[in-house]
């Protein structure tokens, strides 16, 4: 089973760097308002928040009545991925991997994913290959954090880009989904339907988390570890579990990660960004004030060395005055990476405040919608 796991893995890397059509044509109303029990689809702006509340069950439920049709689209995309570069002969061992890997997410998420499956007409397979792709490292983004000695608010601020290839479509998708786990933390998840795992988010403690892909790594570990936990779980789980960086640090070494990421965390007083691979995790802290994060480790003993355009253009730290949420999304421009930047976001942890601006990519100086998460996380 573990070497049917790494030939998935090889089998689409050879196929991700493509182009081609990944996603069906989105209707032309994607989104609808609509309120069911328990849950809302809203409009603030031009962004689409789902609002899901109580049991794993009643969440997968709520997701499937409110976003079962834009899901659907979603979850196709792999297997339109697979057939569109000639690789479909691999599909029962792509969608066999996808199964082993939720199986070692946490219970609670594989009940929400089962109650989307049992109320949509999207099945269980394509929901456990949607949700395992984060192990594929295809993402391209971009994070700063700005402490509090260096904010003009006196709190931090944390910008990140979300970039990937749209292909034409995937930027319809975005949008945002509030969660209200019972006994658990309420969080605000940037994504698109039918993803359960967390690749951008905030909770209600001011907790926030962005993750950045790793191509290569100098700790000689391995590029996989098919037994490992799905990150995009365990960074869901950094969400509902807990409340400062360091809580983070502790439930990411208790784990045993998957695959070679970067995950920039930030709360109400400050950030930092953790290098993982399957072997070791590295905790990268401020310098000057300002926590720089892209594509590439950079710790002792991780970093190949190399260079990165984009990490130069976030080099905010030697603004002489206080920097401020538009200068962040300044900086963030510098970074971006043309058609793929799809999502832009600024968190503001101590005010429960997301700024975020999705659309036709790239959307980094586009007008960014501001979004009170607090009165959202109240039940």
């Amino acid at each position: 089973m573990h070497r049917l796991i790494a030939a998935w893995v090889v089998a689409f890397g050879m196929v991700a760097a493509g182009a081609g059509t990944l996603l069906a044509k989105p209707a032309e109303s994607l989104f609808t308002a609509k309120k069911i029990d328990g849950a809302e689809l809203r409009f603030i702006g031009n962004v689409p928040v789902a609002i899901l509340t109580g049991t794993p069950a009643e969440i997968g439920r709520q997701h499937a009545e409110l976003l079962a049709g834009p899901g659907k689209g979603m979850v196709e995309f792999p297997k339109r991925f697979a057939e569109r570069f000639g690789v479909e002969a691999f599909w029962p061992l792509v969608t066999q991997a996808g199964k082993t890997l939720v199986s070692r997410a946490p219970q609670s998420h594989q009940q929400e994913l089962a109650a989307i499956a049992a109320n949509s007409d999207i099945t269980a397979d394509q929901l456990a290959v949607g949700n395992t792709l984060l192990e594929l490292r295809r993402l391209g983004c971009s994070a700063v954090v700005v402490e509090p000695a260096r904010s003009k608010t006196g709190a931090p601020i944390f910008g990140r880009n979300f970039d990937f290839p749209t292909l034409g479509d995937l930027d319809k998708y975005s949008m945002v989904i509030v969660y209200r786990p019972e006994g658990k933390h309420a969080f605000a998840s940037i994504g698109f339907p039918g993803l359960v795992g967390v690749i951008s988010a905030m909770n209600d403690a001011g907790l926030a988390a962005g993750t950045l892909d790793v191509e290569r790594s100098a700790d000689g570990s391995r590029k996989f570890n098919p037994t490992g936990e799905p990150l995009a779980f365990v960074f869901r789980r950094i969400m509902e579990e807990c409340t400062t960086v360091d809580e983070a640090e502790k439930l990411l070494r208790s784990v045993k990660p998957t695959t070679w990421m970067n995950l920039t965390v930030c709360d109400r007083n400050g950030g930092a960004t953790f290098e993982i691979t399957p072997d070791h995790i590295a905790r990268r802290n401020a310098e000057n004030g300002i926590v720089r994060c892209t594509n590439h480790f950079r710790c002792d003993g991780m970093s190949v060395g190399e260079e990165c355009w984009r990490y130069d253009a976030l080099a905010i730290d030697d603004l002489a005055d206080k920097i401020e949420v538009r200068e962040v999304q300044l900086a963030l421009d510098g970074a971006n990476q043309g058609a793929m930047t799809l999502q832009t976001m600024i968190f503001e942890p101590r005010d429960l405040t997301l700024h975020l601006a999705i659309g036709k990519p790239p959307v980094s100086l586009n007008k960014m919608e501001k979004i009170a998460l607090a009165p959202l996380f109240k039940h």
